[in-house]
């Protein structure tokens, strides 16, 4: 491939890398959507074998989590608690945002228990990072049903209300397209490598219980990252353990990045913990 068809294929990586990014923000069918355009306007015929399957299999959980039906049971919740918000105090607790917050909370608990048809086959289910997503919407949907039910019967302020139905809300919108999130991070990295293009991909979550937060490819390397705790001898600010898998397997030593004062550099860790 010439060097100035790998110059136009740069543009596709990024496209696919920015709705990426706004779905991680703010995850909507049309946030999907546009990943999905992103996936298909990359050309299969500079493809290997391997990344048009990883490519098919992500444009198949984009479309899995576009169409998936916890989308109406979210837009349920927020419709009913705006009717809530405008009903006079002493509201029944049978009221349908009651219903509503109990429904979406259910089907959250469903999903964490239930491995989905969508999930990395690689892992196992007990260590996705997709299911610890679902979980923490079934935490915050518990939450959320029991600030509910506190402010309709009077004892808790509508403040408390707001930040869990704002906590539960923003878990469900990343729970339902995490697994496509990652299958389209992995796209991206394998149609790059295809290409000939140097690789820069993007935040990947590591599997629950190991020693690695997240991953991240570049060049012809895997990097792996894991935040440390401050230590007991008098360090506040804790540091990043970082190892470099080369292709080969071959694993580096691990090397930490202190974290000290600089506000900018910790802001990037607890940003890349947010997203993964």
């Amino acid at each position: 491939m010439s060097s100035i068809v790998r110059t136009a294929l740069y543009p596709l990586i990024t496209a696919g890398q920015s709705a990426v990014r706004a779905a991680e923000h703010s995850a909507t069918p049309e946030a999907l959507r546009a990943i999905d355009a992103a996936l298909c306007s990359l050309p299969v015929n500079e493809l290997d074998d391997q990344a048009e399957r990883i490519l098919n299999a992500a444009i198949q959980a984009v479309s899995v989590a576009e169409d998936t039906e916890e989308w109406a049971l979210l837009a349920a919740v927020e419709h009913q608690m705006s009717r809530l918000l405008i009903e006079p105090d002493g509201a029944p607790v049978d009221h349908p945002a009651v219903q509503a917050v109990f429904f979406l909370a259910a089907r959250c608990g469903t999903r964490f228990t239930t491995r989905s048809k969508d999930a990395m086959e690689r892992r196992t289910w007990e260590a996705s990072p997709e299911r610890n997503a679902w979980d923490r919407a079934f935490t915050a949907g518990v939450e959320a049903l029991g600030k509910l039910s506190a402010a309709i019967g009077g004892s808790d302020n509508g403040r408390a209300l707001d930040k869990a139905m704002t906590a539960f809300l923003t878990a469900v919108r990343r729970a339902i397209p995490y697994a496509a999130l990652y299958e389209t991070r992995r796209a991206l990295v394998e149609a790059a490598r295809a290409y000939g293009l140097f690789v820069v991909g993007m935040r990947q979550p590591m599997p629950v219980g190991g020693r690695w937060e997240w991953a991240r490819r570049i060049g012809g390397a895997t990097f792996l990252f894991e935040v440390e705790l401050p230590h007991m001898d008098g360090d506040p600010y804790g540091a990043v353990a970082v190892r470099r898998i080369a292709e080969d397997g071959t694993a580096g030593p691990v090397r930490y990045i202190p974290l000290g004062p600089d506000e900018e550099r910790r802001r990037a860790v607890t940003e890349a913990q947010y997203r993964i």
